[in-house]
């Protein structure tokens, strides 16, 4: 009897875990659930997730293409929200990039200028943060 309370406990305990684990990666580092489980073909882009991802985007977008000076930025290796962020997030570190934007459907990525940036810059922060840079267009 007693060691079928202690398994039950772990058990507790190990589902415990895993629920704020999922709860730290979707509220503190921006992670989807499904980020967190290797990719995000589960959904097949019709999750609550993916939806709020197209919305930020296009809100994003939409300011990005304000500044007189934006450029687009084709991006390779790509497949979750994680990656997203991660492209972003580099983007926005480079000095003279104000605001960014990143999608998986179109696998590219877009950034609003303060400044003139070369678009070798651009490139290299993405690529430091692991991703294929291609093209840029302005």
């Amino acid at each position: 009897m007693m060691i079928a309370t202690v398994i039950l406990g772990i058990l507790i305990a190990a589902a415990f875990g895993y629920g704020l684990k999922k709860i730290y990666r979707s509220f503190f580092i921006g992670e989807a659930a499904c980020c967190s489980e290797g990719n995000c073909s589960g959904c097949n882009g019709h999750c609550s997730t993916q939806k709020i991802l197209d919305e930020g985007y296009r809100i994003r977008v939409e300011k990005i293409e304000k500044f007189p000076i934006h450029r687009t930025i084709d991006v390779d290796g790509m497949t979750c929200e994680k990656c997203i962020y991660k492209v972003v997030r580099a983007l926005e570190k480079v000095d003279g990039v104000t605001i960014a934007a990143a999608s998986l459907e179109k696998q590219s990525a877009q950034v609003g200028l303060k400044e003139n940036i070369s678009d070798e810059i651009l490139r290299e922060a993405i690529n430091k943060a692991g991703y294929k840079a291609g093209a840029v267009t302005a």
